[in-house]
């Protein structure tokens, strides 16, 4: 059976480029969302890749776009259909901030949102999006990740035990090439809550950022790994990979810098998805002005389990991301 995207149908093996009307823009602009939808050669389930909710995580945009041409360039080699949403908050994009500048709301907060007249900018966009375009998939990857002077990998997953959708979650997570896997549920209006509460398989992998988006091998292993998670559900065909994932936590926070100021990394990509000792010093802030140290930021946990690392000096804002970490103690080894 052929895909359809709002009555339109998407013959077998071919690509289709679809918009997604959300309001009128106070400059006159009619502000619409971009759908990619490129269909495989054999039938199966329908999977939306959505990326770029917060402008920040612009490797994630550019990741989307590799996604593209790999399934196009593989000759639509795959079961089923791929939705790409490549950037679901425009306006956070054109700013490069992580909330959305018109209403500085946080779009993946406000789920499943509100009518246009009744709430505020983001919160219709969000129901837009749960109602135009979640509704056309069987199951949603929702990719994050860092931002500009930020690298991040880890994939949430959620205790199999508790149910048949928290099986299937995790038996995603575990093949989603992250080391780290935090069993976490986030209530607080989340696009996979959402999903969720609509009977949609979601799983979010957080990966990436700005310190690795010229890293091409990088993008190459995040394809790879997202064939992975996808033979699960039987989309893509091949062997599964279980070389990565080695501990679930359940506990983690982020450290984040007291003071603003000039942040000077202690350690760097090699311990992102590594364990490092409570007390390992992992960044400083420093006076740009009168030089001194103005604060510390230490690994909080007896087995500090690293899931995201500010790798670059920079600019940093009090209580900006900087790390965030998990604490190995509070789940599991696998």
């Amino acid at each position: 059976m052929a895909f359809r995207w709002d009555g339109t149908e998407v013959a077998k093996r071919t690509k289709a480029y679809f918009e997604v009307p959300v309001c009128v823009m106070a400059s006159g602009y009619k502000l619409a969302l971009p759908i990619h939808v490129i269909t495989g050669q054999r039938p199966g389930p329908s999977v939306l890749i959505t990326c770029t909710s917060h402008g920040d995580e612009f490797w994630s945009a550019e990741f989307c776009r590799r996604i593209y041409h790999f399934l196009v360039d593989s000759d639509h080699d795959f079961a089923g259909t791929l939705v790409l949403a490549p950037v679901l908050n425009p306006h956070s994009l054109e700013s490069g901030d992580r909330n959305t500048p018109i209403d500085l709301h946080n779009l993946n907060r406000v789920f499943p949102g509100s009518e246009a007249d009744s709430n505020w900018f983001t919160d219709a966009l969000a129901k837009v999006i749960a109602d135009r375009i979640l509704p056309q998939v069987d199951i949603i990857l929702d990719y994050h990740g860092g931002g500009s002077d930020t690298v991040i990998h880890y994939t949430y997953t959620a205790d199999p035990q508790a149910s048949e959708y928290n099986r299937r979650v995790h038996e995603i997570a575990m093949v989603s090439g992250a080391e780290v896997l935090w069993e976490h549920f986030e209530a607080r209006g989340t696009l996979t809550n959402c999903a969720e509460q609509m009977g949609i398989l979601a799983v979010v992998p957080e990966i990436g950022g700005g310190g690795l988006i010229l890293d091409l091998a990088y993008f190459d292993k995040a394809i790879a790994d997202m064939v992975n998670m996808l033979r699960v559900v039987e989309v893509f065909s091949g062997t599964l990979t279980h070389d990565a994932s080695r501990v679930v936590i359940r506990k983690g926070r982020t450290v984040r810098p007291a003071h603003g100021g000039t942040f000077i990394p202690e350690v760097g990509l090699e311990v992102l998805g590594k364990t490092v000792p409570q007390g390992t010093l992992l960044g400083r802030v420093v006076s740009p002005y009168t030089f001194e140290e103005l604060h510390r930021l230490v690994a909080p946990y007896p087995k500090t389990e690293v899931m995201q690392v500010r790798n670059r000096v920079s600019k940093v804002h009090p209580g900006e991301y900087a790390f965030i970490v998990g604490d190995g103690d509070s789940g599991y080894t696998l």
